[in-house]
């Protein structure tokens, strides 16, 4: 009998782990979501400062002019394309 009152306490104490755990993994879960929501909002933050930096810098200050010069480009691909997507609106 005093093996079976054993085996239902340590059935017990390892549900009581594994709920216990559970939380945990839970907990964690919400954290990570969290970080990814800040991580997100870190970025649009960024853009922004970026985006108003460069409308009041329209010329590139010192050691900025890689990156001012990678911006023309992707905004001259954006135009290319958008003048493609209209010629293709036109020809239907």
């Amino acid at each position: 009998m005093a093996e079976w009152k054993d085996l239902s306490n340590k059935a017990k104490n390892l549900t009581l782990a594994g709920i216990g755990k559970a939380r945990d993994l839970g907990k964690s879960a919400k954290l990570n979501l969290d970080n990814v929501s800040e991580e997100e909002n870190r970025k649009r933050l960024y853009m922004e400062i970026g985006k108003r930096f460069v409308t009041e810098n329209p010329t590139a200050p010192l050691g900025y002019e890689v990156w001012y010069q990678q911006l023309e480009e992707v905004e001259g691909r954006i135009a290319a394309n958008k003048a493609r997507l209209n010629q293709l609106k036109d020809e239907d």
